[in-house]
């Protein structure tokens, strides 16, 4: 249980960042294209809202995505325990990419970018914790419904894994 927490603990990081699960492959976006588009060609644009772990129903773990603009820019604000974190995910129309930066309270500050694998929308992080510690991890968003998704995530470095199921909260 102990290792369990320490690794959705860490997760946090990218968790702030089941933002937006969304792309680099996109069919070629229309020029001046934004994050609203590359979402919505990978119909994962729905992932806007506030969601909470199945569990204990926020009590552990609650995600809130918000667009900070409008189709351009999504603010990810969760909260895990004592640790809370902050993230943007935006739309780089020169890449094509989606990607992901934030930080938390603890001094940790992360790095990422979305990709597809099929319908699922996979985040890989780089971060560097409060005490300096440098990591990967890869998390796998699969969207069980239009209200429930299931992420898995994994370190590079240990392969330490952990599965969580988070609900669209109502």
């Amino acid at each position: 249980m102990f290792v369990k927490m320490i690794q959705i603990r860490r997760s946090i990081l990218a968790l702030t960042g089941i933002a937006a699960f969304a792309v680099t492959g996109i069919s070629q976006p229309a020029q001046g294209a934004d994050l609203a588009e590359a979402l919505d060609q990978v119909k994962w644009k729905g992932i806007v809202g506030t969601w909470v772990d199945s569990e204990t129903k926020g009590e552990r773990v609650k995600i809130v995505y918000a667009w900070k603009y409008e189709n351009k820019l999504i603010e990810v604000n969760s909260k895990m325990g004592d640790t809370e974190s902050v993230s943007l995910m935006g739309f780089n129309p020169e890449t094509e990419e989606v990607f992901m930066m934030g930080g938390n309270n603890k001094g940790a500050a992360s790095l990422g970018k979305w990709t597809m694998d099929g319908d699922d929308a996979v985040l890989t992080v780089s971060y560097v914790d409060g005490e300096g510690e440098k990591g990967t991890m890869i998390f796998k968003h699969h969207r069980v419904d239009d209200d429930t998704i299931e992420i898995s995530g994994s370190t590079g470095e240990a392969g330490q894994s952990f599965t969580l199921t988070v609900e669209r909260s109502k």
